[in-house]
């Protein structure tokens, strides 16, 4: 499957490639528009003032020309040599050079020898004819403008850095009230009830809180009326139910009858069935953890097991001994069902109660040697009321909720339940415990 980008990594990435896109094209634009007009500019006048320089150089007596060398050198920062030999040319990475070459010979006449160099240490050699002398001139890089091209290179890398930071801080301010909101919509999921959302910042936002503050309020309301409805119908029912047990019970001391019996039978199932309704309503309140031994609660659960079904339960356990800190009547009532799931649907054969621990989970397993279940039904055999129908008959019995009640309860403490079929006959049901949780304070103490 593939992995989805969060709100925050879209919201961040979206606002960075507009903002380093518009640095680039303004960038762009600065350096067409401005730097390289100005290196023209440089360029040009520079090469006019080469040119002329040269001119009242061949104007001037011989003895005055060093006078005006001098001053060149000293108030322009340009060398003015008379050479024989001829320049090499070297121009390499300087866009400025090229921009200088091209004025140069705008001012030259078109028959003159032009010769540019970049030398090795640090200083810039231009060499033409003027007046039937080969004259050279010398600079150093100091004299040349800073380059455009890296102009517009800091200018990206710093519109980067604060595209990358604006980008950031936006997202953080657009995601930071979603994520509040996905937190506490999670906790009512679980049945807790989350924190009051602050209802300020933006608008939307602030109505948003509003509405999940107030959703909230009406969501716990209708969960202690349902508790307290799930209370009251208990009572209303248990309460004629024992009344009917009793008078049956006096009416078999007076009267045999195979419809009595039944009538009994009934009876005691209708209270079973409200029981696992209670129970499965109960589920859906996360228990308070506390250190337990799953060692010595698995022993226990087999030992009271094996009152009904002596010597078909056996408990395998990898070392060392098990202590978290956990819901343990929550942890109990799941391991109860899933027994009692085996017994009635597993056949004849063993049943094992496996208990491992990997990679920060803990693995809880009760294994039969039953019938098994299709693959097709994996996840339907935990719905409510739910019973395969071999199973739907008399001897086995059962509501069709421990499953149900099962998966709830693992839901509500973070925990997870799944069905494996075993090879050679059977099915396995496993509880997936993590071994230290941050949100449900599951952790594992060693001995």
């Amino acid at each position: 499957m593939k992995r989805q980008l969060s709100l925050f990594q879209r919201t961040a990435f979206t606002v960075a490639a507009g903002l380093i896109i518009f640095q680039l094209i303004a960038g762009v634009a600065m350096f067409v528009n401005l730097a390289l007009p100005l290196a023209y500019r440089s360029a040009d006048d520079l090469a006019g003032f080469m040119v002329l320089s040269a001119r009242i150089w061949t104007e001037l007596p011989p003895e005055k020309r060093p006078a005006f060398e001098m001053e060149l050198r000293e108030k322009y920062g340009l060398t003015l040599l008379q050479t024989q030999t001829e320049l090499p040319e070297e121009i390499g990475i300087y866009p400025y050079i090229r921009f200088l070459r091209t004025a140069l010979a705008a001012h030259l006449a078109p028959n003159q020898k032009l010769r540019l160099s970049e030398h090795a240490y640090n200083y810039f050699q231009v060499e033409f004819n003027q007046g039937g002398q080969r004259l050279r001139f010398e600079f150093s890089e100091d004299r040349v403008p800073p380059r455009p091209s890296w102009a517009l290179v800091w200018i990206i890398i710093a519109g980067i850095f604060a595209t990358i930071g604006l980008a950031w801080l936006l997202a953080r301010r657009v995601t930071a009230p979603v994520t509040l909101l996905a937190e506490a919509a999670r906790q009512i999921g679980l049945g807790d009830r989350p924190p009051h959302l602050p209802e300020t910042g933006v608008a939307e936002f602030a109505e948003l809180a509003r509405t999940f503050n107030e959703t909230s309020r009406q969501l716990d309301a209708r969960r202690e009326n349902q508790t307290t409805l799930l209370a009251g119908v208990s009572h209303d029912l248990r309460s004629p139910l024992a009344r009917m047990k009793m008078a049956l019970g006096m009416l078999a001391e007076e009267y045999s009858s195979p419809l009595l019996v039944r009538m009994e039978r009934d009876i005691a199932e209708m209270d079973r069935l409200i029981g696992a309704q209670l129970e499965l309503a109960r589920a859906q309140e996360r228990e308070k953890a506390e250190k337990t031994d799953i060692d010595a609660l698995l022993i226990e659960l087999i030992d009271t097991t094996e009152a009904q079904s002596s010597g078909r339960l056996q408990l395998r356990a990898e070392a060392p001994n098990c202590v978290a800190v956990i819901a343990p009547m929550a942890l109990r009532r799941c391991i109860v069902n899933l027994l009692d799931n085996a017994l009635r649907y597993g056949g004849e054969g063993g049943i094992q109660v496996v208990r491992r621990q990997s990679n920060g989970t803990i693995f809880i397993g009760v294994r039969d040697r039953g019938l098994g279940i299709p693959p097709h039904l994996a996840q339907t055999v935990f719905r409510p009321f739910y019973r395969i129908e071999s199973s739907r008959n008399r001897t086995t019995g059962g509501s069709g909720l421990g499953l149900a009640i099962t998966r709830q309860l693992t839901e509500t403490h973070g925990w997870q339940v799944a069905l494996k079929s075993r090879r050679g006959g059977g099915a396995c049901f496993w509880l997936l415990i993590p071994a230290f949780d941050r949100d449900y304070s599951s952790r594992v103490i060693s001995r």
